[in-house]
């Protein structure tokens, strides 16, 4: 029996251990190997607010590196999922959450730059798509104005 010192941190999806369990612990947590390692080598994120693709893993890292320098998340904050489900066949896994946090200045250089300090509760959806066992391609939602307008209600609930 090994340890739980020495146990692998996140199992790979095909070793019998539920995939939504798998990317909710590693999306759940600042471990980037671990959120590069559910995706399938030519995977994608598709971040459809920005119009922003990330494709395989070099790409997916960097975008995982970005995220997690770009907000912090003390005193209770982070990344708290509220539905995640898979569809019958397990083709595609739904991942809904709510991302609270503050802006750091490592915030990514873009036209939608948020001012540093700037907190935010922002719901996002990601719609995953699974072939064998491996996320091949992730459509994330969330509202932008969310971010840069922190004082305007989310558009993704009504």
């Amino acid at each position: 029996m090994t340890p739980k010192s020495e146990a692998k941190s996140n199992p790979a999806p095909d070793s019998g251990v539920d995939l939504a369990e798998v990317v909710t612990k590693a999306m759940t947590s600042d471990d980037i190997e671990s959120m590069v390692n559910v995706f399938a080598p030519d995977g994608e994120w598709v971040i459809m607010a920005t119009g922003e693709t990330f494709c395989g893993y070099d790409q997916i890292r960097q975008l995982a590196m970005r995220s997690v320098a770009a907000r912090d998340h003390t005193a209770g904050l982070g990344i708290k999922p509220t539905n995640v489900f898979t569809n019958f066949e397990g083709t595609k896994l739904c991942w809904e959450y709510v991302h609270t946090g503050v802006v750091t200045d490592k915030w990514p250089a873009s036209s939608h730059k948020v001012a540093p300090g700037t907190k935010f509760d922002l719901p996002i959806i990601l719609m995953c798509e699974i072939h064998q066992g491996k996320i091949v391609k992730i459509r994330e939602y969330f509202d932008l104005l969310t971010l840069l307008e922190p004082d305007t209600p989310h558009r993704l609930y009504s």
